[in-house]
This record gives C-alpha cells, structure tokens and sequence, in this order.
C-alpha cells in the first residue's frame, strides 16, 4: 500500500484498460467517493502518465501483453487512441504538447498497410492511390486529434513527384496535380506550398532549341497568351482554353505562373534582339513595352537604380544601342559625343526614362576630357553649355574656371586642321574679343555671343583687370618689356601703381610681385655699356633701363646722395610719386636708409665758434620764407606735425667752421668724402641744428630743410625752396606770391593768440572769483546751522572717486580696504586691487580728471569728518551691482550726430555738504574715423589754428590709430558696443573724458601726452588699465549722473 499513488476515474479511464503499478484497481475504490480516495492519499490517474507508462511498458519485456502493446497491437492502439480523444478537450496545452512528442515518432496509427507513424498516415478522404495507408478501426476517434498527431488530410508533397512525375509510367499529368491541389489548397501544408513553388512540375509548349519533356518551375512559366507566345518567352503546356478566372489559374498564379515579363526580362529581350539584328523581336518588344507600360508597371521602375544592358536604338548608328541614362533627345548634346535616342521613339522617352539633357556633371566630365579641337566645336560646344548654365553650380565653376578647356590656335573654321598647333588655357586666363593692342600679351578668344556666356560664367572676362595685367608683370616681365617697350611699360607700372589700393589685399599677388623681378629701374652706366633701352644725358651720362626684384632697387629719396652712388644703384623712376610709393609698398628702401654718413664738424666747441650773426640771419630767413613755401605745399606730403610753427620752436642755425661729410653705402666698399657748407644734426627728439659754413651754398640748405618738412623731397623742392630763400619778398610778389596776405595772416594769428591767452585769464580770474564767494556763502550758512564745512573740491581726483570723497586724513582708514564687490575682477584685470594710496602717492598717468574742468586750483579746505553711513550709502548686494552693471553697459548707444554742443554747468550736491559738481562745455565737430571709432575736433582748435578736419587726420592719423586700438581693448573688458565710444580732441581743457546722453568721449589730446610713445613701443598695459577705469567711470554716469553717494556706489 505504501506504492499506491493514483486511482483510477472510471469516466476518464475504462476499468479494464492496463494501469501502472502504482494505481490501486478499480475494484477497491469503486464504493468510494472522490473525497474518501482522497482523503486516503491517492490522486487520479493522470492520461499523460498512464500514457507515458503504456508506451514504456510496450518495449519492455514482462509488463504488458503483446495484447497490450500499443505499437503492435490494431486494436488496443485504438482503443488507447480513443481514451486520449475522448480526453483530449480536458488536457492542459502543455501535456497535449507532451503526448504529440511521445506519440508521433511511433506506430500507434492503424492504417490498411498496418501500423503506422501518424505523419505517413492519411484521412480516409484522401483516394488518389489505392495502396495509400488510410486510417482503419479508429471509431468515434475525433479528426482533429489525429491532425494533431499529424495524420494528413492531402497527399505529401514528395508522393505526388516520387510515383506520379517519374519514370514512363505516368498515370496523371500534371493538369490533373494542380486541379486536385486546386480543390484541396486550404489544406495544403505550408512546407508542401513551398516545396511545390521551387520544384520544376510542369512542361512548357514546344520551344525551339529546348527539350520536349523539360519541366519548369511555375514561376518561370507564363500564361498561354499570344503576345507572350511572341516574345519567345516559356508558355505553360496547358491542354484546351486556359481562363485566367478559373481556380486553377489562380492557384497558378498563386504558385508564381507570371502574365507578363518583368522590366528586366523584357529589356534583356530587346537587347538580345537588337544585338542578334533579330529586328523584328526588338520592334515587337517595344511596341509591348510602350503600350503595356502602364499596366505592367515599366514605368513605375527607378530607372537610376537598375542596371541593364544597352537595349535602345540610337540615331544614325545602325545596330547601335545604349541605356536609358546614356542617351538623350537634345540633338545638340551630341557635340559633347553623347547618344541620341531614335528619333521615332522621342514620344517615348518619358517611357524609357531618357532624359532630354545628360546631367550637368556629365556635360563638364566631357568637357574636361575631350575639350574642342577647333574653333567650330569650341562655339558649339560652348554654347550648348550656355544653354545649360541654370544648372551649373559654383563648385561646377571651380572645375571649369580652371580645366584647360579653351583652345588657342589660328585655325579659323573646322576642318582647318593643319598649319596650326592647338593649346589650351582655363577660361579664368583667357579673354573675350579681339584684344586690341594687348592681345599679344593676353590671350583673347572669339566663339560668338551664346559661347561668351558661357565663358563669362567660368570666370573669362571681357578685357584684363588691373590684377590680371599685374599678374603678367610678374610671370612674364621680359617679354612684356620687349612687346610693349619702355615708355608703355612704364605706363602700366603707373596704371598698377594707381590700383594699389585694391591690389594690396591680393596677398599672393603681392608675394608675387615682392619676389618678380619685374619692376622698372635706372642705372647709370658708361656709353659702352648703353643698350637698346637708354636714356642719353650728357651731364649725368648713360642711363640704362632693368628689370629687377623689389630688394635689388632703391627710391631716390635724397637727390644729393643719389648723384654720389647713381653708377652703383638701380633706381626707381622718378616721374611719378603714386609709382614710388608702390614701390615702397613692395619693400623698396629708400636710398637714404642705405646710406651712411659721418659728419666731421670744426667749430661747434663754445671756445672754437665763429661769429654766428650769419647763423642768425639765416634762422630768421626761415622761419619768415618757410610760411611761404608752405602756406600752398600739398598736405600729404608734409612731416606730419612739421609747420612753420614746429621750425621756430625746433630748428635753430649755428655757424661753424668747416664741414666734412663722409658717406657711404651699406654692404659695399663704395665711399665719398665731401667739403659741405652746410650739414643737418639732430639733437634731441625734437630738436634740430643746420650747420653753415661763413660762406654757406643755399642749395644745400634747401635740400636739408626739404628733408625736414617734406615726406620725399624732389630735386624741384629744393629748387623752390632755394628760391624762396635767396629772393626779396618784392621779388617773390612779382612772381604772384601773395606775401603781404601771408604775412597778415600771421600777425593776426599772433593777435588772436594773444586775445585768447588774455581772454583765458580773464576767465580764470572769474572762475576763481566766483568759487572763493561761493565759499564764503556756504561756510556763512554752515556757520549759522552749526553744520559741517562746505569745501569746493576741484583737484584731480582719483579714478572712481567724487570730488571730496577723498580730502583729509579722517578717510584714509575707510580707503585701506574695499569690500568685495562684483567688480573684483574687473580690478585685478586692471591691476588695481593692490590696495588704495593716497593720492600724493599716486603715479601721474592714474591721477585722472573726468566730467570738469580744472581751472587754477585754491588749496581745499580739509573737511569736516562725516560718519561711515553718509559717505558709503545703503549697502548693495552683488546681483544689485551686477544689474547696475548690465543696466550701464546695455544703456550705451552711439552719438550719430556730426556736432556736439554743451554749455557748462555747476551745482551743488547736496547730500555730500563738502562738493560742488563741475561739469564741462563741449562744442566739437565730426572730423572722421579712426579704427571705426568717430573723432571729433573742437571747433577752437579750427578757428584758433586755421586748420581743417583733413589736416588734423592726416597728421594725426597714426595716433590716433594707436588711441583706438587703447580703446577697444578697454570695450572689450565691460563688453561695451565699440560704437558708444568716441573720440575727440582740443586744445586747453583738462577733460580726459565725458559722457553725453550715454555716449562717451575720450580725450586724444591726454592720450598723446602721456601714453602714445608707451604704445608705440609696445607697452599698453598700463594705458589700458588708466582707460579702462576712466571707461568705468563714465558708464557709471549711464546710472547716475551727478558725482554723489550713489555714483560712488555704482562706480
């Protein structure tokens, strides 16, 4: 009893079929109800198990019966099979799973042919073959167990090709197989549905060159149609009418049986026909083509994507044939040696996917490769790419531009294919027209206007830029000299000298130009040496024409030296100042910078001086004719900042004894040692000394003061010059100098001088005046209210500070530390968070003046100490600070008008009792621009010096370049917009900068004074941290406009 585990139920499990050891019988629990044989310990008789146990036991020996053998035994296999039907509703899907895996490798199926394994087992429905191994002695077992099991409801597959498609013995053909497939289609298995699709089952109609008796897959058949039958393609052996509608015909095409041939199949088809000149195929293929194109979906093919053979017909090339993306209907793309779709087929070429034109790319790939011959094919060719201009695209203009594709030749016409040799250029270096006199430097090209357009497109040009003619120069400087000669050479030197504004941002040009030997120089030689290019003096002798690099030239710059060293120089031409400075540009020195001179001067030593009355007279000579010489002398070629008034304070005469000059020429061993009457010594930065002899040559102190006043003198200078200082002033008003005007127009800018140097301390006296009883009101008032002192603050102040704020000793411990703020940075970047010092301790370039002007300067008062609380204001937080930042700098905007005019103003601020707040009148003018930053010029400065916005520019220009460059670094800090600053200058005010309506203006004057040279040398470290404070105080005043404790606070 310990072994019994199941019992058997009697509606699941008849009593009398065999059991496992482990199942109580029947007998014992049959009074029992299911409770009881539970209660008892026992569990039902699962079906899997007890099957599980019959199959077992079958094959092993002793257990059961041959009676109870399940593989062997008809009768008890069926009656094991109608137990598990009749159960088979019960069972979990899991134990289904498990009893088909058991079952269905076994022979548990009795069939007509004895046991068999269910897969090799068939429905009794299924009759095709009398000795097939249909199911027997399975009552009330239900079909779809046994379809379950894998009993077949249709014949296998490999049956019907093993005993009905093989050998001689044939008793169904294959019509009879797919109208019985026909008829039991939804029964078919899916593996059978392949198998039946890629096996070859049924015959074609006969075909030439092919076996009677082949058999074909249904899918390389097609449908028995006429159309097909003409086509030569495989048509399925169908005995009688074939309906398409018919169940056969759709299980036909179900198996693949196709109605048309593919886009491929019918292009390899006119191919083979074309290539065969089987002509009649290929005029019948395409006429199917055409007219099916639609409903068999030819046109529906990307034709881009699909390789096939050359299948269309091409015009004028008998037998010829190409593919839809090689050949066109444009009759004009066969110049570039692209085919043309036949003519009668051009309605259809949509059809075929033949384009009109070939693609762009294709066009210029032709181009390239096989460029025209002759002229004929250059203007068809070019212009059939004019017609197709739309499409090119710039990077196709960087291929053409530069593909030598444009033939040079004198052939004329086509067919003119001897007497000549064809080069080719890229468009970018030929011309268009007859050229003139410079087509036998450039070359020019003539295919007609369509052609033009085209060549305009690739970068041809009508004539040669000023770029192209300098380009030449540089390639060919020889052959230009010998085409064009001297005189017409030099007149294109000049011509690219005039551009040289524009040429000079070509930076390989002029790399090209600064190593090209092709610039035009003078030699001096002996008459032996003359050549073909020569200039004949008879004084100066032979002067010779060369072509030389920039280095090997030099700029006559002083005539004197030039007529010691002219046999060992190449100079530059002198004829034209523009050309010189191109030169000079290019890195031609100047024959001055070559040139060394030592002066050997007696009679400079005080004891060794001669009588200097003649040094005297001379000086005044100067100073009196240099206003004439200079009063009309074009400004551009002054010294910057070198007038008549710069030689008075500047230049002095002193007689000496004599004067040797020793000069000679850098790198060579070429000397000259001259007695001089006169020599030029400078003697500090500013200052100059003309030397005389008692009996001076005034030529040669001409030529020494041109070079003082005159950017490049020439030889006429110093002829004018010599002139002006040897003739009476009666002599020079009959040669229509207007002397007297000239003299009259200084004596009265000496008068006016003098009116406003009185007028000044006239107003200084005023100011002073005004201030001390200003004074006395407030100090009578504080005494009265008992309150603090009131002190007119007018000193310099230091960056930040407002007036007061920093008198007396009672706020020196309120300086020593600054509380952190949002400016912190802002201090180290310019080096001013090292602590604060007392002014007296403060460096010059740091002790600013801002918004007023200083006049003479009583001494303060030292003020009355205020509490903490009054000078500071209430505190602020960071982002405060930071917002007041951003409100200042986002405030600034640019002053657009061209004039600038403000009355002075002072007023008391009241809630610091110590100050008065100043600020300056501005009258100036816009005069230009300096780096993008706009300069203005006060308008005393223009009425006190007669000068003009142009005079101030030119000699400034440089300065005030260096001044902007301050300036922009100082935006850059804040982020401040450049535009917002300014520029102005003036003569006396000690305004360093100020803010007008949230544009703010530098001084230039401070900045010339103090900082320029330090720039110059490359020093702007401490400018920008001056100019930077001073920007940072006047975007305060974008938040707050008076200097008051909220000023102070915002700074």
């Amino acid at each position: 009893m310990n072994e019994i585990k199941e019992y058997i139920n009697p509606d699941k499990l008849p009593p009398e079929m065999p059991v496992p050891p482990s199942t109580i019988p029947f007998k014992y629990t049959k009074t029992l109800s299911k409770n009881d044989t539970h209660a008892l310990g026992f569990r039902e008789l699962d079906p899997l198990k007890w099957l599980q146990w019959l199959v077992k036991s079958s094959r092993a020996t002793g257990q059961l019966t041959s009676e109870q053998n399940i593989e062997t035994n008809a009768a008890f296999a069926s009656k094991v099979l109608k137990v598990l039907s009749k159960n088979w509703s019960g069972i979990s899907q899991e134990s289904k799973t498990r009893i088909v895996e058991l079952l269905q490798d076994r022979t548990i199926i009795p069939t007509k042919q004895g046991m068999k394994i269910p897969s090799e087992t068939y429905f009794s429905s299924v009759k095709l073959f009398a000795d097939l191994p249909v199911i027997v002695s399975l009552p009330n077992v239900k079909e779809d167990f046994l379809t379950t099991l894998g009993v077949r409801k249709t014949l296998e597959i490999g049956v019907v090709f093993d005993r009905l498609m093989s050998g001689s013995a044939q008793l169904w053909s294959h019509v009879d197989l797919i109208k019985y497939l026909a008829s039991v289609w939804d029964d078919v298995p899916t593996r059978d549905r392949e198998r039946l699709k890629n096996t070859p089952v049924c015959p074609a109609e006969p075909m030439e060159g092919k076996p009677p008796q082949q058999r074909y897959r249904i899918s390389d058949l097609y449908e028995p149609n006429d159309s097909l039958r003409c086509l030569g393609l495989p048509i399925l052996q169908w005995p009688g009418d074939y309906s398409v509608r018919s169940k056969e015909a759709k299980l036909l095409s179900t198996l693949g049986l196709r109605d048309a041939p593919n886009y491929i199949d019918l292009v390899n088809i006119i191919s083979t026909a074309g290539q065969s000149t089987n002509s009649s195929l290929q005029e019948f293929a395409l006429r199917y083509f055409i007219e099916n194109s639609q409903s068999k979906g030819y046109n529906s093919v990307r034709i881009a994507s699909v390789r096939t053979p050359p299948f269309l017909p091409v015009q004028g090339s008998e037998g010829k044939l190409s593919t839809p993306g090689d050949c066109f209907t444009n009759e004009r793309v066969a110049v570039l040696g692209f085919d043309l779709l036949r003519s009668d087929l051009h309605t259809y070429a949509v059809l075929f996917g033949v384009q009109t034109d070939p693609p762009v790319d294709r066009c210029i790939q032709r181009l390239t490769k096989k460029p025209p011959k002759t002229k004929r094919q250059a203007r068809e060719m070019f212009g059939y790419m004019t017609s197709r201009i739309g499409a090119i695209t710039n990077q196709h203009i960087e291929v053409l531009g530069s593909a030598s594709i444009v033939p040079i030749t004198d052939l004329k016409e086509a067919g003119d294919n001897e007497g000549g040799r064809v080069r080719y250029l890229p468009p970018r270096m030929c011309f268009l027209g007859d050229g003139g006199e410079l087509s036998s430097m450039f070359d020019f090209v003539d295919f007609g206007t369509e052609a033009e357009l085209f060549l305009l497109r690739c970068g041809s040009k009508q004539e040669p830029t000023i770029s192209d003619i300098a380009l030449l120069l540089t390639q060919q400087p020889a052959k230009s000299l010998h085409v064009w000669g001297q005189d017409r050479y030099l007149e294109v030197l000049i011509k690219v000298a005039n551009a040289w504004s524009s040429l000079k941002t070509n930076k390989s040009l002029v790399e090209r130009m600064q190593r090209a030997p092709f610039l035009l120089a003078t030699k001096v030689e002996s008459l032996d040496e003359a050549s073909v290019l020569e200039d004949t003096d008879e004084r100066s002798g032979l002067k010779k024409w060369h072509l030389a690099k920039a280095s090997d030239v030099v700029i006559v710059d002083e005539i004197g030296n030039y007529n010691l060293f002219k046999t060992h120089v190449l100079a530059a031409p002198q004829q034209d100042e523009t050309l010189e400075r191109m030169y000079e540009q290019l890195g031609v020195p100047g024959l001055s910078s070559l040139v060394e001179e030592r002066q050997k001067i007696v009679g400079l030593e005080p004891g060794n001086r001669p009588d200097q009355r003649t040094a005297l007279k001379l000086q005044s000579i100067i100073r009196e004719r240099a206003r004439l010489f200079l009063y009309d002398y074009p400004k551009e070629s002054l010294h910057p900042n070198r007038d008549n008034k710069w030689l008075e304070k500047n230049l002095t005469v002193q007689t000496v004894r004599s004067i040797v000059i020793k000069t000679s020429l850098k790198g060579t061993d070429i000397k000259c040692v001259q007695e001089k009457t006169a020599t030029l010594r400078q003697e500090s930065n500013r200052t100059w000394t003309i030397c005389i002899t008692e009996k001076y040559n005034m030529a040669q102190v001409s030529r020494l003061l041109a070079r003082l006043l005159l950017v490049r003198p020439k030889p006429r200078d110093s002829m004018v010059l010599t002139e002006f200082l040897r003739s009476e002033l009666s002599g020079l008003q009959e040669a229509g100098i207007n002397v007297e005007r000239i003299l009259r127009q200084k004596e009265k800018e000496a008068r006016v001088a003098q009116e406003m140097h009185k007028s000044q301390l006239e107003q200084e006296q005023r100011a002073r005046d005004e201030r001390e009883a200003l004074q006395r009101q407030m100090e009578a008032q504080g005494d009265r209210n008992t309150g603090p002192d009131i002190d007119v603050d007018v000193h310099d102040s230091m960056p930040g500070d407002f007036p007061g704020a920093r008198d007396g000793k009672e706020h020196e411990a309120d300086n020593t530390q600054e509380p952190a703020s949002l400016f912190g940075g802002f201090k180290k970047m310019l080096g001013l968070d090292s602590g604060r010092k007392p002014q007296s301790a403060m460096p010059d370039d740091e002790r600013l003046a801002y918004d007023h002007d200083d006049g003479p300067q009583a001494p303060p008062k030292k003020p009355r100490q205020l509490p903490d609380d009054d000078l500071q204001g209430p505190a602020m937080t960071s982002q405060q600070l930071y917002d007041l930042t951003q409100q200042a700098v986002q405030s600034t905007r640019p002053h657009t008008s061209s004039v600038l005019k403000s009355e002075p103003a002072m007023h008391r601020v009241e809630e610091m009792h110590t100050t008065c707040d100043a600020k300056p009148g501005m009258n100036v003018v816009y005069t230009g621009e300096a780096s993008n930053l706009r300069v203005f010029l006060d308008q005393e400065v223009i009425q006190g010096s007669n000068a003009t916005a142009e005079n101030f520019m030119a000699s400034n220009q440089e300065g005030l370049e260096y001044f902007a460059s301050v300036l922009h670094d100082c935006a850059a800090i804040y982020k401040l917009p450049r535009d917002s600053m300014h520029i102005f200058y003036d003569h006396e005010s000690r305004t360093k900068a100020f803010n007008k309506s949230n544009s703010i203006f530098f001084n230039y004057r401070m900045f010339e004074s103090d900082h320029l040279a330090m720039v110059k040398r490359g020093n702007k470290d401490l400018p920008v941290r001056v100019w930077a404070t001073t920007t940072a105080h006047e975007l305060a005043h974008n938040i707050e406009g008076d200097h008051n404790v909220r000023f102070q606070n915002v700074l």
